[in-house]
């Protein structure tokens, strides 16, 4: 399927009980989102499904930029699901939405219920902590959804470090760290991304 500047087809999955061998494994074929602007230049290509995990310290941006990015991944083609639970659907989201200049045909939810999921390409889960979501769940939660990426957005300790904790950080392909409204990856599964920090907005 194509859909604005981007390519995204069906990529191989494998069974997690399945036995692959390095001849196998050379042939398959892992299809990546082709990313614009900032996001390109720390993310470079995700696989397809992705799983991202942004954290940061209150009033540092993080939702912002995951709004942001769910805007760009709107406009890549992919639909988008936004479960603003710790915000919720209220006069502060819309302040956010205007003041980012965000149009795109994001679909948001306050409550989070897995069963509005189906169809869906991407969900942000904001925050993590609100949802009450443990990482044994998150696994579920992929193979539940095997083509669906997840971007989880983190509160962060008042020393700046993750709330997930390592459990959390495992269970994802990237971590995106937020602050003063600059990203930083401190892990990236991905090629062509970036360690350096980008000022997002």
């Amino acid at each position: 399927m194509r859909a604005g500047n981007s390519i995204m087809t069906k990529t191989a999955t494998v069974d997690p009980n399945k036995v692959v061998s390095a001849h196998e494994l050379a042939k398959m074929k892992f299809s990546t989102l082709t990313l614009r602007g900032k996001f390109a230049k720390l993310l470079g290509k995700p696989y397809i499904p992705f799983y991202l995990m942004i954290y940061g310290q209150r009033f540092h941006g993080k939702s912002s930029v995951a709004m942001l990015l769910a805007d760009l991944l709107v406009k890549c083609g992919l639909k988008v699901l936004y479960v603003s639970n710790e915000e919720g659907i209220k006069g502060s989201l819309q302040e956010k939405l205007l003041r980012l200049q965000i149009n795109s045909p994001i679909d948001f939810v306050e409550n989070y219920d897995p069963a509005q999921f189906k169809g869906y390409n991407a969900v942000f889960l904001d925050s993590t902590q609100t949802v009450g979501m443990k990482p044994e769940e998150f696994k579920v939660l992929k193979r539940q959804f095997p083509d669906t990426s997840f971007i989880l957005v983190f509160k962060a300790n008042r020393d700046g470090t993750s709330k997930g904790g390592t459990d959390w950080e495992h269970d994802v392909d990237a971590i995106m760290h937020i602050e003063n409204r600059c990203a930083t990856m401190e892990k990236n599964r991905f090629p062509g991304g970036s360690s350096e920090t980008v000022k997002i907005f």
